[in-house]
């Protein structure tokens, strides 16, 4: 979850820098040097991003995976439980 949430502000982290930069500015022109930190840094927090969404979808895939294989078992359990009751009912003494 925590992942989730640090995606989440990393995400919005990427698409407010772009449309911050989009507004008029009553600031004098960044300089070359400056524009470039810019995109060195909205380049960093993209590469992170993806890291971030890679390790949602790998924790996702785990998730889908633990979920299977519970079903999987619920399923045996209850097979197993109608045997066993399958076997009790049958090995009942008759009443008299």
């Amino acid at each position: 979850m925590k992942h989730v949430l640090t995606g989440l502000v990393m995400c919005a982290l990427v698409f407010a820098v772009p449309a911050r930069a989009a507004q008029p500015s009553t600031t004098p022109a960044p300089q070359p040097d400056d524009q470039k930190q810019v995109a060195q840094a909205i380049e960093k927090q993209q590469a992170n991003v993806k890291q971030l969404q890679g390790d949602v979808a790998r924790e996702e895939g785990k998730s889908h995976d633990a979920d299977a294989k519970l079903k999987a078992k619920d399923q045996a359990i209850a097979e197993l439980q109608a045997q066993l009751k399958a076997l009790n009912g049958g090995a009942q003494p008759a009443a008299h």
